[in-house]
């Protein structure tokens, strides 16, 4: 062991089980979990408008507030687990300080692209506050043409630290039991 804290990232596209897995692991590894959208949702709360009436670098500072407390965290010698839907190139400039301050594990939340897209649009339809939050275009659309958007392209966080892809399609596989051995290995 070498003293430094585990940073759990579990990310993937909107819709592939993101926040679902992240709860569950949390639970198994007993640690915090750290959640851009609900960091987003109390910022959104703060204004009390829509998301779309939101300056346009809110996602920009939102961002950069959700790695300053995974930095705040990983400092303070304290494990996490990190939820977003980042990209690669989201996550590229932010991993060097992940890897200073701790020891990643990157879990790849992975889904059929339609998989993904028909989940978020029916979490959108299930609670019509979400897009007061977070501006679903995908939700917007449907509401407004009954059409749903195919899903977007996604890049794959690749870094050179351990990394496991996860299908959230039925049961886990590899299962939470897996998952947790190999974040325990870290």
């Amino acid at each position: 062991m070498n003293g430094k804290p585990k940073c759990i990232i579990i990310t993937g596209r909107p819709g592939s089980g993101k926040t679902s897995l992240s709860k569950k692991l949390a639970e198994r590894l007993w640690m915090p979990v750290i959640s851009r959208d609900e960091i987003k949702e109390g910022y959104v709360n703060t204004y009390g408008v829509k998301h779309d009436q939101l300056p346009p670098d809110t996602n920009g500072v939102v961002t950069n507030f959700f790695f300053s407390i995974v930095n705040q965290y990983l400092a303070g010698k304290i494990s996490v687990v990190i939820e977003a839907a980042f990209q690669h190139k989201v996550w590229e400039p932010r991993i060097p300080q992940i890897l200073e301050l701790g020891n990643p594990f990157i879990v790849v939340c992975s889904v059929d692209g339609m998989v993904a897209a028909k989940r978020h649009l029916q979490r959108g339809l299930d609670d019509p506050r979400r897009e007061f939050f977070h501006g679903d275009k995908r939700v917007s659309i449907y509401r407004k043409t009954g059409i749903m958007s195919p899903p977007g392209n996604y890049m794959v966080p690749d870094f050179n630290v351990p990394t496991v892809h996860v299908s959230t399609e039925g049961q886990y596989s590899p299962s939470i039991d897996e998952i947790v051995t190999l974040v325990l290995q870290i």
